[in-house]
């Protein structure tokens, strides 16, 4: 059995859009409230845990809390049990108090909330429209997640569901991903750059500027950051959809995939400032994301194999090939081919080698 989400955007009327946000508030209030009385507790050296700081939340809670949804402030407080476990074990960082407007979002469990065809019905709120229909209607749901984003409501419902197939083919194809285009393939498939991201870039300044110029707090700004936002995330779903397009097509032709493990924090902190704009804009660790889990097998390279400076032809190392240069020419045998797709192939190559080896779990370090 497999998890598996579908974010779905919602369209509430102004009662039920009120109601979503005194539910996210409520929410935010009480992570914010256990995490202060948490610090309170451990300075005390008293350790405490989600149990004990639930009761006390029932207790103490303001009496605004009331006219949303328990089930919401429950969660909160049991997410803050989480995060500090995973700090305790070194995981990640410790927790942070949560501020408003910014990922406001609630939990609904599986038996407080319905779906009627495209409608959802929460509890206290009662029936919003959706935008859309559950793509998996026969699976089992097992939560929801309801959250804000740029001003819009959605809803992200996780079900659980029988592990499939994506292809019963079995050859290898190698994927590069860069700057210049997202994704590039072996076979020749290519994710590329949508050309409309450009002007929507410009756009992005443009309401940057503008909001930089209004005063703090006031509701001219609170508009503007709204719209920041938004072109923000309509840059974001563009280069989703052309991600997620090219990552299906690999998946559905090709039953094993071959990737190379690219340290892409160590490549953002370049000291040139295109490059790292490059890697900024670009999707590189989406692009691996998806094709871990839509792939029915796939197979890490090291990150220090030199897939670009490799001819794919005759194996000659070119040492000397520098960032800008987009087109690979091999001085050994005069091939001439695109930088990424040379490396592509290099990657299949030696995805190929590692597999016929028999060394795909140890040499990859991750094959499934």
């Amino acid at each position: 059995m497999i998890s598996r989400a579908h974010k779905i955007k919602l369209k509430p009327n102004k009662a039920q859009a009120v109601m979503l946000s005194k539910t996210a508030g409520t929410a935010r209030y009480a992570y914010n409230w256990a995490l202060a009385r948490w610090k309170e507790l451990y300075d005390q050296g008293v350790r405490t845990s989600y149990v004990e700081l639930s009761r006390e939340w029932t207790k103490d809670r303001p009496e605004w809390a009331s006219e949303v949804a328990d089930g919401a402030s429950r969660r909160a407080i049991m997410n803050l049990d989480k995060a500090y476990k995973s700090f305790f074990k070194g995981i990640s960082k410790p927790p942070t108090f949560h501020k408003k407007g910014r990922k406001d979002s609630f939990y609904v469990s599986n038996d407080k909330a319905v779906i009627y065809g495209n409608k959802i019905k929460l509890p206290l709120i009662g029936r919003v429209r959706m935008t859309e229909f559950l793509r998996y209607s026969d699976c089992k749901i097992m939560s929801y997640t309801i959250s804000c984003e740029a001003g819009e409501w959605y809803a992200s419902v996780q079900v659980e569901m029988e592990e499939e197939v994506r292809s019963s083919s079995n050859s290898f194809v190698g994927v590069d991903v860069g700057c210049k285009a997202l994704a590039i393939a072996s076979d020749g498939t290519e994710c590329k750059t949508p050309g409309m991201l450009k002007d929507l870039e410009r756009q992005l300044k443009r309401k940057q500027r503008l909001l930089a110029r209004k005063a703090r707090g006031s509701k001219n700004r609170a508009k503007a950051r709204i719209k920041v936002a938004k072109a923000y995330q309509r840059i974001r779903n563009i280069k989703q959809d052309a991600v997620h397009k090219f990552t299906a097509a690999i998946a559905k032709n090709h039953g094993i995939v071959v990737m190379e493990d690219l340290d892409v924090k160590s490549m953002q902190g370049c000291c040139n400032k295109h490059v790292r704009k490059g890697v900024q804009q670009s999707c590189m660790a989406e692009v691996h994301r998806q094709l871990m889990y839509k792939c029915n097998s796939y197979i890490k390279v090291d990150r220090y194999y030199p897939s670009s400076k490799t001819c794919s032809s005759c194996g000659y190392h070119k040492a000397d090939l520098l960032l800008g240069e987009r087109t690979f020419v091999c001085p050994s045998c005069g091939l001439t081919i695109d930088r990424d797709f040379n490396a592509a192939l290099n990657l299949l190559h030696e995805g190929i080698r590692i597999y016929t080896a028999g060394h795909a779990g140890s040499a990859c370090g991750e094959a499934r």
